[in-house]
C-alpha cells in the first residue's frame, strides 16, 4: 500500500513538473454573404474600421479587437492601406462629425444598417473605399479538473472561446460586400496550466477570419 501511494505521488510530481502546458486550438468559419464583384484585400484599396458592436466583452477587449484586425490585414495584404481605428476617430472628431458617427452607430444597433449618407461622407473624409464593422458576439473562459488524486489536482484544463462576426461595407454605395463569422476555441492542459488570455484567442480568430476575406 505504501509503495503504491509512493508511486502515485511520484507520478503526480512528474506530471506537475512536466514543462509547458499543451495548448490546442480549433477554428470554424462561415461566409454568409459575398459579393463576387468586390476584392476587399489585394487591390491596394483603403480600409477603415468602425467601433466593435454587441455586448460581449468589455470596452478594453473591443478596442483591442480592432487593433488586431488592422494588424492581421496588414500581414495578409501589405498593399492595402488600413486607417488605424484611433486615427479614424480623431479625424471624424476633428472634422466635426462626432454627432453623425454616434447617430450612424446608434441606428445600426437598432436596424443592422449603416446610414449610406453618413457612411459615404466618412468615406470621403477618411479617403477609404471600405469599412469593416466587427462584432464581438461572445467571449468566455472556463476551467475544469480532469483528474485528481487524494485531493491533489493532476490536470487542469483552461479553455477560452470566442465568436466574431465581420461585415465589410462599401462606403460610396452603402452596400454590404462581404460577411464572415467565426468561432474559435483554445485549451491549455497541464498541472501548471494558466488561463488563455483574450489577446491570444482573439488574434488567432481574427487571423483566420481575415484569411477568408475576398
Amino acid at each position: 500500500m505504501a509503495k503504491g501511494l509512493a508511486a502515485l505521488f511520484f507520478l503526480f510530481f512528474l506530471v506537475s513538473c512536466s514543462g509547458k502546458p499543451l495548448v490546442q486550438s480549433n477554428f470554424s468559419a462561415m461566409e454568409p454573404f459575398r459579393n463576387p464583384g468586390h476584392i476587399v484585400l489585394g487591390n491596394g484599396d483603403s480600409i477603415a474600421l468602425l467601433t466593435v458592436m454587441d455586448g460581449a466583452g468589455g470596452q478594453e477587449q473591443k478596442t483591442l479587437l480592432v487593433d488586431f484586425v488592422s494588424e492581421s490585414i496588414r500581414k495578409r495584404s501589405p498593399a492595402s492601406k488600413v486607417i488605424p481605428y484611433w486615427e479614424g476617430l480623431n479625424i471624424i472628431n476633428s472634422e466635426g462629425y462626432t454627432a453623425d458617427y454616434a447617430l450612424m452607430m446608434n441606428e445600426y444597433s437598432k436596424t443592422g444598417i449603416l446610414n449610406k449618407r453618413i457612411l459615404s461622407k466618412f468615406g470621403e473624409v477618411l479617403n477609404v473605399k471600405y469599412f469593416i464593422q466587427p462584432k464581438l458576439i461572445d467571449f468566455s473562459q472556463h476551467q475544469s479538473t480532469r483528474f485528481s488524486l487524494l485531493g491533489l489536482t493532476l490536470f487542469k484544463t483552461h479553455e477560452s472561446q470566442i465568436k466574431l462576426y465581420f461585415e465589410v461595407w462599401e462606403a460610396r454605395t452603402g452596400r454590404i460586400v462581404w460577411v464572415g463569422s467565426t468561432e474559435a476555441n483554445m485549451a491549455s492542459e497541464n498541472y501548471a496550466a494558466v488561463p488563455i488570455p483574450f489577446e491570444d484567442i482573439a488574434r488567432y480568430a481574427v487571423d483566420n477570419l481575415v484569411l477568408k476575406m475576398p
